[in-house]
């Protein structure tokens, strides 16, 4: 693409940015859910050319599963949530969520940073353009919670969102997002949040990875496409570089690392070579990971909530061959905990357990090597390890960059008790690089004084998202759960990013969100990649979607579905 054809596309853009911000709120909705449509129409093709992708074997019912739910379900679910939000406003002036704004921890010392009070709004179950997504089945036992700055009382945070619902989607221009190259949906995602959170017409161009999936994204994205508020492009950098220099883009929104970050903003991926001044004179957002933790609280678990707990973090490990930015990084244990060493052998027998994956990610072989200090397989692949014991006060190696490939570091912390634990966990969370995300395991049946000190733990870890007694991962997958680093972030420190994603329901003032799960389940999650019928249940789900956005019923999906889900 020349320079005169790449200036007539994002002239097109511009104008369709225009014809947007010219429609009503129904006219946006009838559009995501039309979208949604598209995107489950062609969900098969889209999951089978992604295994293909990542040099999963043909017919792997764990890859498969996981292609399914992080490409077309979640894409679908978002346009549904986004149809249903620009309903509600073209009925009342502001998307409804399950639960009123509520001032949280009113008259809070603020600590570390945190406000001193913050607004919180309920996220589940969520809705869409026909009413339920049957959320309450599908994440039974969850919850998610938004929390957002207070402006000065519930009647200030009204003003505020409605100031948000009003001009976000009008704001116009074109965005050119730089599409991530390690989870398909990523892109798909972006594209809608530019399109419906800003109004903004989108020059995509993806990962060359995922070059195959040009044809099978225009046509999920369909609708938005035909709309002119999309164009998708398939090259190298220096198609990215001359979409990013053009007088007709105004906005760029970077999902992916640190290096193409810097090279963007400051003109090389090398911190030690960066111009003194900032070469990009444009705005930016960007999603750039995440050293990840996950905190593991001491006390008492019964076996099965040992199990359970043990399993989502091997999940969290092996899900994707560990090439997702909230890949679990570092287990993080009270080292007198009694169960700590049961804790891990159960860790570590699940991740042997499963076989290893092909290293499909560029350089991933490379820096396995590099991280563990062993050879790599011959088959190419790269198995999981788990390094226990690290002291990251003589050796942060694992800890101090953010490592996409599966090898996960356990941090053994002293404390006398569960408050020291805390104490010292959040002080060890203010040392990783990133923001963006982090697990933490609490055990019930604490005392009220514990449970205190447990909730200000909660409450103050910096990262975007926290997730209790869950893989943060689920935060992104229900798609109305604000997502992005930790406030905060500049261009000189943008830490896991700057702005959110993930926001249909046009929030103002996002400072983080708490999702919380039960801690042990009966039922096995279907993303487990063990879970014996988890490619059925993803099919399941999407074709639920697709229904509820035809205006038809799911509860036969749903029902069709219990054998699979009983099964595990």
């Amino acid at each position: 693409m020349n320079t005169s054809e790449l200036s007539s596309v994002l002239g097109r853009l511009a104008v369709g940015a225009l014809r947007f911000a010219a429609t009503d709120a129904r006219e946006r909705a009838d559009l995501a859910r039309r979208t949604a449509l598209a995107t489950v129409a062609v969900a098969a093709p889209w999951a089978e050319a992604a295994v293909a992708i990542k040099r999963a074997v043909p017919g792997s019912g764990s890859a498969l599963a996981e292609e399914l739910a992080t490409g077309p379900m979640g894409t679908a679910r978002l346009c549904l949530l986004t149809a249903r939000a620009q309903l509600d406003i073209a009925e009342r002036g502001l998307p409804r969520a399950p639960s009123a704004p509520r001032i949280l921890h009113a008259g809070r010392r603020s600590v570390g940073g945190t406000p001193p009070a913050l607004v919180g709004l309920d996220l589940l179950p969520a809705r869409g353009p026909a009413g339920t997504l049957h959320d309450g089945m599908i994440h039974q036992g969850f919850r998610a919670t938004v929390r957002c700055h207070d402006p000065g009382g519930l009647a200030n945070f009204d003003q505020a969102w409605r100031r948000e619902v009003e001009e976000r989607p009008r704001a116009g221009g074109v965005a050119v997002v730089l599409g991530a190259g390690n989870v398909t949906g990523l892109s798909a995602a972006d594209v809608l949040a530019q399109i419906f959170e800003h109004g903004r017409g989108v020059f995509l161009k993806v990962h060359p990875l995922h070059a195959p999936l040009q044809p099978l994204l225009e046509a999920a994205l369909g609708p938005v496409v035909e709309a002119g508020l999309v164009v998708i492009a398939v090259g190298g950098a220096d198609v990215a570089r001359s979409a990013i220099a053009a007088p007709e883009t105004t906005h760029v929104h970077v999902t992916g690392g640190e290096a193409t970050y810097r090279a963007i903003v400051w003109g090389s991926a090398d911190p030690a070579d960066r111009s003194a001044a900032p070469l990009l004179s444009k705005p930016i957002t960007c999603e750039l990971g995440n050293v990840t933790p996950w905190f593991i609280l001491p006390g008492r678990y019964s076996p099965a909530e040992l199990s359970y707990q043990a399993d989502l973090v091997a999940a969290s490990i092996a899900n994707n061959t560990s090439f997702n930015c909230i890949a679990t990084k570092g287990i993080v244990t009270c080292r007198s905990w009694p169960q700590r060493e049961d804790f891990l052998a159960l860790v570590e027998r699940r991740l042997a357990s499963l076989p290893a994956r092909p290293g499909w990610y560029p350089g991933s072989v490379r820096d396995w090597e590099a991280a563990t200090g062993r050879v790599a397989p011959a088959d190419g692949t790269v198995p999981s390890s788990l390094v226990t014991g690290v002291d990251p006060a003589t050796d942060d190696r694992l800890l101090a960059r953010e490592w996409f490939v599966p090898v996960v570091a356990e941090v053994p912390l002293d404390a006398d008790d569960l408050a020291g634990f805390c104490g010292r966990a959040l002080a060890f969370s203010h040392r990783l690089p990133g923001s963006l995300a982090a697990s933490v395991t609490i055990p019930n049946g604490l005392s009220a004084v514990d449970l205190r000190h447990v909730e200000q733990f909660v409450d103050h870890l910096a990262f975007g998202v926290v997730a209790v007694n869950t893989w943060s991962a689920l935060a992104y997958a229900l798609g109305n759960v604000p997502w992005g680093g930790f406030p905060g972030g500049t261009l000189a420190s943008p830490k896991s990013g700057i702005g959110f994603v993930h926001d249909p329901l046009l929030l103002p003032l996002v400072h983080n969100s708490v999702i919380r799960a039960p801690l042990s389940a009966a039922i096995r999650p279907p993303w487990f990649p063990w879970h014996r019928s988890g490619a059925r249940l993803a099919r399941g789900v999407v074709d639920l979607y697709g229904r509820c956005a035809a205006g038809k019923s799911g509860l036969g999906t749903m029902l069709a579905m219990l054998p699979a889900v009983l099964r595990g």
